[in-house]
């Protein structure tokens, strides 16, 4: 059975999740350790997460709205201020930022953000100020400091604390400095699609011994700070042990219950050893995004950075100029690339109730909501990704469809009766190419008629794979790029294009890949994994005897210029032809490019005897090239 429906999943997230060999590595050792409660893995991160920010103290909890709540509320209770007193916060922010001034019953002031960065407009802050102001909390959006300097000559001046909502960014410089230790107390988070990700948790990083001891109170139920870890009545002596039995059950504060185990922990030691890698490909793809839509200045602000400043980049956000977002980020959506809001605030429903907000007080964040989102630019997109997320924009702006390539053919194969045939067509990008064309490979009449009323050539194969067929009838005819995607139902169509665009970029073939980051396949009857071993083992044998770095030698799904094809001159069949292919591109040393996909697999027994009767092909073709190397 095939699969009822393709997933409708983003082609492009604005998050990645990477769980690196290291990582997984920390969190086994934390469960043989056979300790999920506060511990030393905990307290490692702890510890080397507060140094890379310049403060000698570090409190993990279980999200970044945690740190905030425990910042506020361990600065009220320490300092003795009251319910109703005032914090002033920007009037773009996640919702978490404002949540936390409510939560420990104070009252947030709203303070409109500068056009060009986004950060609070220090200009505007001492409007905001009042007898009962006692607090400020910045907020580094996106990835990029916002401008502290004034802000804390001001707090200086007024005698105010300043909290730091660092939640989007990490790793960040302001002027020598990093974030997190410019003011009192620095929060972030290391929830899904942030800098870190280890599913849930927050940090607050400090300086001050007698903040680090509240945060961990408060985080913990206010417990008393002379037991806070099982390990705190560890090798005492007995008056000092006396002293702790008769502490450990006395909570000194209202706290909260906000703690983490030791595995999120373990996670977050793991992906902290490659942060710098993180950041710097990051900052890279940003800087690449920047050059490559830099002819839509006149109609889209992209982000700047400001002098003294460093950018991690956690996303890549952009403000139309003169037009609402609605339909950009409808169209975006619709091709596969995921895009979030720029964290309105002052249009929520909540806040608006709360505060009595007018959102013409606020222009520029007014301005921000209307006109402005994000995409992603981490660490696991590719090259080929980036181009397609540029061609994107390049089509809407337009405002009609992408004129057809000179010289693109899409070839698709047509095998089996396919049960979302009509989705997968009607998804077909069909206006990137000069022809489309399928080979029928011994079809349902069902299917080939279908395809004939949709204007697509049907080719008969007369028993050969489609590759095969292509090179040796078709070759001459074809245009010089070529793409082959397969209707079986199991790939994503919206890929077509990614390959077609990397081919454009000069590559001289581009392969779906299941086995790389970002890529997958996911098997509905796990009976046919070995599929997915096989092609591995293939692959790996070809990378070894032929110096070649590729994940998925046997796949359908790729392009290729007619040109290397005709150099290539493949001469086996079936999957041995695509086994030859990639084979002859490593020894031949063609400019070959992998794409992620991911596979939906509903595996039937036709798909286990092809996979069975394909074994001594593939080895005859492995050992044939090798003889000709």
């Amino acid at each position: 059975m095939l699969m009822d429906k393709l997933p409708q999943r983003p082609v492009i997230g604005v998050g990645t999740l990477n769980i690196t060999p290291r990582a997984r590595a920390l969190v086994n050792q934390a469960l043989d350790n056979n300790r999920l409660s506060y511990g030393p893995m905990t307290q490692e991160f702890e510890d080397r997460f507060a140094r890379l920010h310049g403060c000698r103290f570090g409190v993990m909890s279980s999200s970044g709205t945690s740190a905030l709540q425990i910042a506020l509320g361990a600065m009220k209770e320490l300092h003795g201020w009251q319910d109703d007193d005032e914090v002033v916060v920007p009037a773009v922010t996640f919702v978490s930022t404002v949540n936390i001034v409510f939560h420990n019953r104070m009252r947030p002031v709203l303070v409109d953000v500068d056009p060009a960065y986004y950060g609070m407009d220090p200009a505007l802050i001492e409007a905001a100020i009042t007898p009962r102001t006692r607090a400020i909390i910045p907020v580094h959006l996106f990835g990029q400091p916002c401008d502290m300097e004034p802000i804390l000559e001001i707090a200086a001046r007024h005698g105010l604390k300043v909290i730091e909502d660092s939640a989007e960014t990490m790793f960040a410089g302001y002027r020598g400095r990093n974030v997190g230790g410019l003011g009192d107390i620095g929060c972030f988070s290391t929830y899904a699609a942030h800098l870190l990700t280890t599913g849930v948790g927050g940090l607050n990083t400090t300086n001050s011994p007698e903040y680090a001891v509240k945060l961990r109170s408060l985080m913990n139920h206010g417990r008393d700070s002379i037991y806070l870890s099982i390990d705190d009545d560890d090798d005492l002596s007995a008056e000092e042990l006396r002293m702790i039995v008769e502490r450990r059950f006395s909570f000194v504060s209202l706290g909260h219950s906000f703690r983490v185990t030791e595995m999120e922990a373990a996670l977050g030691l793991g992906q902290l050893e490659g942060w710098e890698e993180m950041v710097q490909r990051r900052r890279e793809n940003a800087a690449y995004l920047t050059r490559a839509l830099s002819e839509y200045d006149n109609l889209l602000q992209f982000p700047q950075i400001r002098e003294g400043n460093e950018h991690s980049f956690m996303m890549f956000p952009i403000v139309l100029r003169d037009q609402e977002k609605g339909a950009f980020v409808q169209f975006l959506e619709e091709n596969g690339v995921e895009t979030r809001d720029m964290l309105p605030l002052t249009n929520q429903p909540v806040h608006k109730r709360l505060l009595g907000i007018q959102e013409e007080d606020y222009p520029v964040a007014d301005w921000i909501n209307r006109n402005g989102f994000y995409v992603g630019c981490h660490q696991d997109l590719k090259t080929a990704d980036l181009d397609y997320v540029v061609e994107l924009f390049g089509r809407f702006f337009r405002q009609q469809q992408v004129q057809a390539r000179e010289g693109s053919t899409l070839v698709l194969v047509a095998h089996n009766s396919v049960q979302v045939l009509d989705w997968v067509l009607d998804e077909l990008p069909h206006e990137f190419f000069t022809e489309v064309l399928a080979v029928d490979l011994g079809s349902s009449d069902d299917t080939v008629d279908r395809l004939v009323r949709k204007g697509i050539r049907v080719l008969a194969s007369e028993g050969r794979d489609a590759l095969s067929f292509i090179f040796k009838q078709e070759l001459e005819r074809a245009q010089e790029h070529i793409v082959f995607f397969p209707l079986d139902g199991r790939q994503d169509v919206r890929d077509v294009a990614r390959l077609l665009i990397a081919l454009e970029k000069g590559c001289d073939m581009v392969t779906a890949s299941r086995f790389i980051q970002g890529g997958a396949r996911h098997d509905r009857d796990r009976r046919f994994a070995y599929r997915s071993t096989g092609n591995r083992v293939f692959t790996l044998l070809a990378n070894l005897l032929f110096y070649g770095n590729c994940s998925d030698a046997l796949s359908e799904f790729r392009a290729i210029k007619r040109s290397a094809l005709k150099a290539l001159a493949p001469d086996a069949t079936g999957l041995g032809a695509m086994y030859q292919v990639s084979i002859r591109a490593m020894r031949e040393g063609l400019r070959v490019e992998e794409i992620p996909t991911v596979e939906q697999a509903r595996l039937t027994k036709q798909d286990r005897r092809r996979a069975w009767k394909s074994i001594f092909p593939l080895l005859r073709v492995l050992a044939m090239e090798r003889r000709k190397g």
